[in-house]
């Protein structure tokens, strides 16, 4: 089965992978820039299909993700973008990974939640 995400290389100098997700859900989608280690700098949620429920992106720094899994589910990082809205967050600085990104989509902020949205989540990521 094809991967549901797109991976593009040197779009910039700061980051040189930029990963497009065109339906993000509650299924893990697992190391979507194809590096071990890496440096995370920007994130764009777009949530604007889902006009009466939020978005909460988890991103984890591991190769693979089990979302609903206490041991394996817990992202290092969670972005929010409220009902029929896009969030972007920039990390100047970046935010290093070790292990790889895996990420996953959930309307709701509960740990090892794993309730999808309803419409698609479109999701952008710049990293190295």
């Amino acid at each position: 089965m094809a991967a549901a995400h797109t991976k593009t290389t040197t779009i910039t100098a700061l980051g040189g992978i930029l990963v497009t997700d065109f339906d993000a859900d509650a299924d893990s989608e697992n190391d979507v820039t194809g590096n071990t280690s890496g440096t995370l700098y920007l994130v764009e949620v777009d949530n604007t299909a889902n006009a009466s429920s939020a978005a909460y992106l988890r991103i984890r720094d591991a190769a693979s993700a089990v979302p609903s899994d206490v041991a394996n589910g817990v992202p290092t990082w969670v972005f929010y973008a409220a009902a029929a809205s896009t969030a972007t967050y920039a990390m100047p600085l970046g935010a290093a990974y070790s292990a790889g990104l895996s990420m996953w989509c959930t309307t709701n902020n509960a740990a090892q939640n794993t309730s999808a949205p309803s419409n698609k989540v479109i999701v952008r990521i710049v990293a190295s």
